[in-house]
C-alpha cells in the first residue's frame, strides 16, 4: 500500500519538476527519485518460495531514505531507540531555537551555515549552565537536531534540543536544575 504523501508525489512530481527545472537541488532530485522507486521490483528484490505449495513471492528492496514515509519512519524509530540507550538517566527538556525570519534565506543559499545552528544553540545552553557556578562549570547533556522546514512546510531552519535537567560539575557529580530561565537564553 502506497502512503498518502507518496501518492501526492507520484501524482504531481513530474509537473513540479517541469515547472522548477534548474531550481531543484540535485540531492533533492535524487532523494525524491529514490522514494518514488521504493519497493519497486525494478531496482531489485528478494524472492521467497513456499516449500509446500511452490508459490513464489517477490519483495522489492526498500530505499532506506529518511525522506520516504515508510523507510524514514523506521529510521527515525531506530535513531530514537539508540538515543534512549545513550541518554543520561535523568529528566530532559525539549527546547526549540529559531532564527529571525529576516536571515533565514542566508541559510537557504549557503546550507553549510546550517551546521552553525546546533553549535550556537548548544553554546547558549552551555554558557547558561556554566554561569550557575563558574567554579563548578556545570555541563548538561544535549542532543541537537536541525529541522529546515516548519509545520507549514515553509523554509524555517530551527534546532530541536533535548537538554538534561541538570549538569555535571567540576566538583559536584550532578546538580539538578528544574528551571532554565528563558530570558537568559534569549539574550545569549
Amino acid at each position: 500500500m502506497v502512503g498518502v504523501i507518496k501518492n501526492i508525489f507520484v501524482d504531481n512530481w513530474d509537473g513540479f519538476e517541469e515547472l522548477n527545472r534548474g531550481n531543484i537541488r540535485s540531492i533533492v532530485y535524487k532523494e525524491i527519485k529514490k522514494m518514488l522507486n521504493c519497493g519497486s521490483l525494478d531496482i531489485g528484490y528478494i524472492e521467497f518460495k513456499c516449500e509446500a505449495c511452490g508459490e513464489i513471492k517477490k519483495v522489492g528492496f526498500r530505499c532506506k531514505n529518511r525522506f520516504c514515509t515508510s523507510c524514514g519512519k523506521k529510521k527515525s524509530e531506530d535513531w530514537s531507540d539508540e538515543m534512549v540507550l545513550r541518554l543520561v538517566r535523568t529528566k530532559h527538556r525539549h527546547m526549540v531555537f529559531t532564527i529571525p525570519k529576516e536571515i533565514r534565506n542566508y541559510f537557504g543559499r549557503n546550507r553549510k551555515l546550517l551546521a552553525l545552528l546546533p553549535q550556537c544553540a548548544a553554546q547558549a545552553i552551555m554558557s547558561w549552565f556554566k554561569d550557575l557556578n563558574k567554579k563548578e562549570g556545570f555541563t548538561p547533556g544535549i542532543v541537537a537536531v536541525i529541522h529546515t522546514f516548519g509545520r507549514d512546510l515553509k523554509w524555517n531552519p530551527h534546532v530541536h534540543l533535548l537538554v538534561t535537567e541538570g549538569g555535571a560539575g567540576n566538583f559536584t557529580v550532578w546538580r539538578k536544575v528544574t528551571h532554565i530561565h528563558y530570558e537568559s537564553l534569549r539574550k545569549r
